[in-house]
């Protein structure tokens, strides 16, 4: 467990996951909630997005778009050394009820 936690503070020096997905996502006004998850096993930074859910087929499907090409310039900000290691994974949703559950085990929860 101690392995694990100081790769993932390696990888947070590294990469300011935070703030990068602030960025990305400050334009948005759609975005309700954003978090992240950085596995070193696997190699994946998971990033979780909870959208507004009264919107028409159309918009949700654009705006989740949107939200997933948003997390994909996540892997354009990573340093060089962890460009080849890792790879960002967007996850997008409406906010029904059992999607907020998965924030619980996220590194860090952004509440916009």
């Amino acid at each position: 467990m101690r392995a694990l936690q100081r790769a993932v503070s390696t990888v947070q020096k590294e990469f300011d996951a935070g703030a990068a997905l602030l960025e990305l996502y400050d334009g948005l006004p759609y975005v309700r909630k954003l978090g992240y998850d950085i596995d070193e096993m696997t190699g994946r930074i998971l990033v979780r997005v909870i959208i507004d859910g009264d919107n028409t087929d159309d918009e949700f499907h654009a705006h989740s778009m949107t939200s997933v090409r948003k997390a994909r310039e996540c892997e354009d900000r990573l340093a060089a050394s962890m460009g080849d290691k890792y790879e960002v994974v967007p996850i997008v949703t409406d906010p029904y009820e059992g999607s907020l559950r998965h924030f619980r085990t996220m590194t860090a929860v952004i509440d916009r």
